[in-house]
């Protein structure tokens, strides 16, 4: 559920997403599968992922709040994971918002600085992101119990309570400002690719054509960045809820698309998991770094066996096969 002020421009662009509970790995999946979206993207242990997503909703036509609901929908059924996503202008209001709803729930608040104000005004100035909890007792001392307290008072003022540096940072989060821009990962150690079907697939020639091409998705995006994977890891979600996987280490670093695909497709094989109902599959290649121009080896693009057997092979028949979700992700 969306919970939001109507407004016109996209202008909150800052997803603060919280996956409360998860583990390392998940956590890191997860600020994969919002790398799709959009480059800048940090995880931010131990549970939570900050994304600027402005490229991403001029790209895809949508709202913010819209494209927050598209990862959280893909997330539940990859992960088994609730999302709660805060969705404003700077990722003070973000995290702030996303504190500020129910578990699974989005809460979007306009950039427009009214309506900024208007949500910041009454929280407790110890809801400030980043402040310490001497700042917060040095605060309230003073008689600034509440982040529009602190937001009303002349900088030099909190600058007198809590040091110049401390006190200008602490001011500019109760005016819903950032200290600093979201600097992505960067390189980012894996990269993820997904696939969500709308209706439960069954067909294991239409599952086996969608790992390949989640493979071969990753090696074009991985070439395309100059960087090799030395490992893959296939997770398949089944439609009761419940997700099998199988990790691979690659023979050696790789970027070529039919050499990933071939190496799903075998794990695919290999999980056993025929005739089970599937949600979705989720590919991921890890331990990634920047190709060795010495090591580079003249294959042409759909050269390995993955490739070649796509169209023939894993052809769906006319009418036949799962839907699946069509939207193109940005790489």
């Amino acid at each position: 559920m969306v919970e939001a002020e109507p407004h016109q421009d996209p202008g909150p662009c800052v997803l603060y997403i919280r996956c409360g509970g998860t583990d390392p790995a998940t956590l890191a999946a997860l600020a994969g599968l919002v790398g799709q979206f959009t480059p800048v993207v940090r995880a931010e242990p131990p549970d939570a992922v900050v994304a600027d997503v402005r490229s991403a909703v001029s790209f895809y036509g949508l709202l913010p709040e819209q494209l927050a609901l598209m990862i959280s929908t893909r997330a539940s059924a990859l992960y088994d994971v609730s999302l709660t996503i805060g969705v404003a202008g700077s990722r003070t209001v973000a995290a702030m918002a996303a504190y500020d709803v129910l578990v699974g729930r989005i809460r979007a608040v306009d950039s427009d600085p009214r309506a900024v104000a208007g949500f910041l005004r009454a929280k407790p100035v110890a809801a400030l992101p980043g402040i310490t909890a001497e700042a917060v007792r040095a605060l309230i001392a003073a008689g600034l119990d509440t982040v529009g307290a602190v937001a009303a008072a002349p900088l030099p003022d909190i600058q007198a309570i809590l040091g110049a540096a401390p006190g200008r940072g602490v001011w500019e989060r109760a005016h819903g400002l950032d200290p600093a821009p979201i600097t992505p990962e960067h390189p980012p150690g894996s990269l993820a690719a997904d696939r969500l079907f709308t209706a439960d697939a069954t067909d294991h020639g239409a599952l086996s054509r969608a790992v390949l091409e989640l493979g071969l998705g990753l090696g074009d995006r991985l070439r395309g960045t100059g960087r090799t994977a030395t490992g893959l890891t296939l997770t398949v979600r089944l439609a009761g809820g419940s997700s099998v996987s199988r990790s691979r280490t690659l023979p050696e670093p790789t970027s070529d698309p039919g050499e990933l695909a071939e190496a799903a497709y075998a794990m695919h094989e290999a999980l056993g998991a025929h005739g089970a109902p599937v949600r979705a599959v989720a590919l991921r290649a890890e331990g990634l770094s920047a190709a060795d121009p010495h090591r580079a080896r003249p294959v042409p693009v759909g050269a390995g066996r993955g490739r070649a057997v796509l169209p023939s092979t894993f052809a769906d028949p006319p009418g036949s096969g799962p839907a699946q979700e069509e939207r193109r992700l940005s790489s």
